[in-house]
């Protein structure tokens, strides 16, 4: 153990912190070619039209989303080797978590991609990546809100930054449960964007290293004394 504290950042640890980010940042594209594509209509025929009419932009946003999940599970693969998961102080749950989000996220972008090859033809086909691109997007963001909420949990134990954090997190993991309720779109968008700066937040503190040396502090105060 006083060896892996003794090299800190852990680069399993530099490496998730990034991909965490990366993660956001093509979360972001993907959002920003959907609404650009105006592709949100109340049938799927008109949706297809519109898809259709901006092919080229919701492709974009559905390869962004696939691009985020694969990313997504790269970097919870990085910090399941961290020496913080590898030692038990950090839970395997939360990056086991993140990979099957991610897995949903990706099969969501494929899907969207599909709808771009397709649209505007309505077909049994059409039909069934339209319902795989929603199902499978609202699954990744619940899968994400799940861990987030046992990832609060261990935040909490941490202490200091970690702690003040942890609230935060816990919040933003239960509002993402609400994914599954189309009447409250607005509220999407908000946790949607909190989610994003969490991923930003907390992949930059595994970046530089400072969520090891929260955990660390840990270690330190625990151990006995000579």
């Amino acid at each position: 153990m006083e060896s892996e504290l003794g090299r800190l950042p852990d680069p399993a640890a530099r490496r998730a912190g990034l991909l965490l980010i990366i993660t956001a940042a093509a979360t972001v594209v993907a959002v920003v070619g959907r609404v650009a594509a105006a592709a949100d209509h109340p049938t799927l025929a008109e949706s297809l039209i519109a898809i259709s009419d901006s092919s080229g932009l919701y492709a974009i946003g559905g390869a962004a989303r696939f691009i985020s999940g694969v990313t997504l599970i790269a970097g919870a693969w990085f910090l399941l080797r961290t020496w913080i998961i590898r030692q038990r102080l950090g839970t395997p749950l939360v990056p086991l978590l993140f990979v099957a989000s991610g897995l949903f996220t990706a099969v969501s972008g494929a899907g969207a991609v599909a709808l771009a090859a397709f649209a505007p033809d309505v077909s049994p086909a059409t039909e069934t990546a339209a319902a795989l691109r929603e199902l499978t997007g609202k699954a990744g963001f619940a899968l994400g809100g799940l861990a987030l909420i046992v990832a609060a949990r261990y935040q909490w134990k941490v202490g200091e930054t970690l702690r003040r954090i942890a609230p935060v997190t816990a919040i933003i993991g239960i509002a993402l449960q609400l994914i599954w309720f189309d009447a409250i779109i607005m509220l999407h968008t908000v946790t949607g964007a909190a989610f994003l700066v969490w991923l930003v937040g907390i992949g930059t503190m595994l970046f530089t290293g400072r969520v090891e040396r929260h955990f660390g502090a840990l270690l330190a105060s625990a151990s006995p004394q000579p």
